[in-house]
């Protein structure tokens, strides 16, 4: 099992995708387990933790491309102060103390508008006005009580936080995924008519669906 990259068998050192969509199957096999004994405490706080690992690693994934852009085609200038902050640099892998903290949900506010500014997706914009992002801000509040319980109910998943998690799940899903479709399309833009077509088929698949039913 390996821990670190193997550089000689070309392995990259964060390989976003290939992070994410492991972290996607992690929810996946959750909730499937989970379908069986839709009551145990254990496997509801098992799902939680699995999704909010994807929900945080997703910014972090975001912020890798974005890292890899403006090393490859610059840019770096056109960023402010606070979006370098947000960022953390141009480093491959860059260290903790590199980054400001921020609150989930403006980490992710701020990592979406950064990537769409980077890459130019003047159409793009995170969904965060919406019944979802409600229950996503919801279903940071419960985590964050199960992550930090102080009492015994802290750690207790009700049937209303389990939906919130679900839709939560969805919903960074659907955004990851528009925000790359974005990006793809805007690159297709960007080469000869004759090779668009090849270039969509090998880009324009997206990631696995969310759906584990």
């Amino acid at each position: 099992m390996p821990t670190k990259p193997d550089i000689s068998k070309k392995e990259g050192l964060v390989r976003t995708y290939e992070l994410f969509e492991e972290l996607q199957a992690d929810v996946t096999r959750a909730y499937k387990v989970l379908e069986e004994r839709r009551d145990s405490q254990f496997l509801r706080r098992t799902t939680v933790r699995a999704i909010f690992a994807l929900i945080e690693a997703s910014a972090e994934i975001i912020k890798s491309e974005i890292r890899s852009t403006l090393r490859l085609e610059g840019g770096k200038d056109r960023l402010s102060q606070k979006e370098l902050g947000v960022l953390g640099g141009l480093s491959i892998t860059p260290g903790p103390r590199d980054q400001k903290f921020l609150p989930l949900e403006d980490n992710l506010k701020l990592t979406f508008k950064l990537a769409a500014k980077t890459w130019g997706l003047a159409e793009f914009q995170l969904d965060a006005g919406g019944e979802s992002y409600r229950d996503f801000l919801q279903a940071k509040d419960a985590r964050n009580r199960l992550t930090h319980p102080r009492t015994y109910y802290d750690i207790q998943v009700t049937d209303e936080d389990m939906h919130c998690h679900t839709v939560a799940f969805y919903w960074l899903c659907r955004e990851f995924n528009r925000l790359f479709q974005h990006r793809v399309k805007f690159l297709a833009e960007q080469i000869p008519e004759e090779d668009r077509e090849a270039f969509l088929k090998g880009h324009g698949g997206g990631l696995k669906s969310c759906d584990w039913r």
